[in-house]
């Protein structure tokens, strides 16, 4: 397999100075898969343009690790004529040659940092083989979780006093923000979310604040009007593969639900990559443009997401955590050998915390993948229905009490048929609890049956419903356990929530 490396991969890897701090994890991916690592001669042309002698005297010696293209290939009137309605820019020339490179076969993958080119791929019909370090690492650490180098830790709360001001991952901040680190020691008795890897390197860091509405906001245009808000203060994620940026979206919303706020909101600069890809995952998830903040350092961004009401013209994904209340009502049950890896939010006090909270990208993610294999015609779930996840008791236990209620999830697609293979296994990777052979032996053997449950993970609940609860409250059958899919009426899931003493954000 050969992997063509855009420019700005190799500035990235060569820096006298760390750039990305995600660079290490994709080589070491690329070496631990026998991927050849390819430059184009485009690209040492324009790395030979660099002025500083000590850079091109870097280059000099580590070019040599790359295998060098050996020609120029011709672009087709075919290729460019399908470039036609995408803007130029100067550097267009260098692009769409790499990208040509990829479309004829001569790169089996293209690993970019520079998003329009990805964007170009989409128009090419090869957006499946052009990646970003990011997307690369996550496509292959859930592909071959056995690979996995390290295991990032579960996300903790912590001290500032008791974080290492001086880790490499603060260093972008430091440079974005003058007097970061004042800042930062400023805080020394506040808490914030920290994730590390196993070497203590940190992958993730966030802090929270709770605002009220007296608060200034004299330098946001427009002005803010006054609400219980929660600002996002300081927000990065490494791009490990674990889908940690999901894991830290998650807890700002739980953050948001017991603050009882009306909006988020977050200020960010979009003059580097990786701020440009954490504004796009947070307008996934609902955040909008509002305005501009001024500051010393510059203008920021403001980002902002309403709570306690629900839009109609936006996805579950766009919405959530606010929930839509007027949907169906559902039962799933799951297996516990699958329950606890899919949900370990979730896990049972009578479950290890450490065996479910290692390094796998499902288990950080907040959209989730379940498989199913009904009999019955499932076809009525829809996008946006409201499921409660029932983890089953282990056999030789008293299963009235073992058999309970956990979780809260919201259908984000129901998926009953696929065209191909390839469209089932792209719907399911590195979310699910299954591995690559898993899911390829379901094909094989279940293709007819299976179906595929894209759900938002919303929320555990505080008390957990056993059965012997649900036989009492006349939801399920005595002696009997709830089937998959079994419908609630809005009275019996009241009935639940109420009793398990959790409080959903409602539409």
């Amino acid at each position: 397999m050969k992997a063509l490396l855009d420019t700005n991969i190799i500035i990235h890897r060569e820096n006298t100075r760390v750039t990305n701090q995600s660079i290490g994890l994709l080589f070491y991916w690329l070496d631990k898969l026998h991927y050849t690592k390819m430059i184009h001669p485009l690209s040492v042309s324009e790395l030979r343009k660099y002025h500083r002698e000590e850079m091109q005297q870097l280059y000099d010696v580590k070019l040599a690790s790359y295998e060098e293209m050996h020609s120029v290939s011709i672009q087709t009137e075919e290729y460019k004529e399908k470039l036609q309605s995408v803007p130029k820019t100067v550097n267009d020339e260098i692009d769409n040659q790499l990208l040509f490179e990829t479309y004829i076969g001569k790169a089996d993958i293209l690993i970019t940092e520079d998003r329009r080119m990805r964007n170009k791929a989409e128009a090419l019909g090869i957006s499946n083989r052009v990646f970003s370090i990011n997307s690369f690492i996550s496509k292959v650490s859930g592909e071959n979780p056995e690979l996995v180098s390290y295991k990032a830790l579960s996300v903790k709360k912590d001290y500032f006093g008791n974080i290492c001001l001086e880790d490499d991952f603060f260093n972008s901040l430091r440079e974005s923000y003058d007097g970061f680190n004042q800042w930062f020691l400023s805080k020394s008795e506040e808490e914030a979310y920290i994730c590390y890897d196993d070497k203590k390197r940190i992958q993730g860091f966030l802090y929270l604040k709770t605002e009220r509405p007296g608060d200034d906001y004299g330098d946001i245009v427009p002005r803010f009007p006054p609400k219980n808000r929660l600002k996002v203060g300081t927000f990065k994620v490494e791009s490990t593969g674990f889908r940690l940026g999901e894991r830290f979206i998650k807890i700002i919303f739980d953050n948001a639900v017991q603050r009882n706020v009306d909006e988020i909101y977050v200020t960010l600069y979009d003059n580097r990559d990786e701020l440009k890809a954490l504004a796009q995952l947070l307008k996934r998830w609902g955040f909008c443009h509002y305005g501009v903040k001024h500051n010393s350092d510059g203008n920021e961004t403001v980002l902002v997401k309403p709570l306690k009401t629900y839009s109609s013209e936006k996805s579950v994904k766009q919405n959530f955590p606010n929930v839509d209340y007027s949907t169906n009502k559902y039962i799933l049950p799951i297996k516990p050998e699958y329950h606890t890896p899919l949900l370990p939010d979730s896990a049972l006090k009578t479950e290890n915390e450490g065996d479910y909270m290692k390094g796998v990208p499902y288990r950080y993610a907040l959209q989730k993948v379940y498989i199913s294999f009904p009999m019955g015609d499932t076809s009525f779930v829809k996008k946006g229905d409201i499921i409660l996840f029932y983890r089953m008791g282990e056999e030789g236990t008293y299963k009235k009490f073992s058999s309970v209620i956990t979780t809260v999830g919201v259908v984000d697609e129901y998926i009953t048929s696929f065209q191909n293979k390839d469209e089932y296994m792209n719907s399911c990777q590195n979310r699910s609890v299954f591995s690559k052979a898993d899911l390829e032996y379901f094909w094989r053997t279940k293709s007819s049956r299976i179906k595929v449950l894209k759900f938002i993970y919303c929320t555990e609940l505080n008390k957990k419903v056993t059965l012997e609860q649900l036989y009492q409250m006349n939801i399920v059958e005595r002696g009997k356990g709830p089937r998959p899919f079994h419908r609630l009426s809005d009275e019996q899931f009241e009935a639940i929530i109420a009793a398990s003493e959790t409080i959903l954000y409602r539409g």
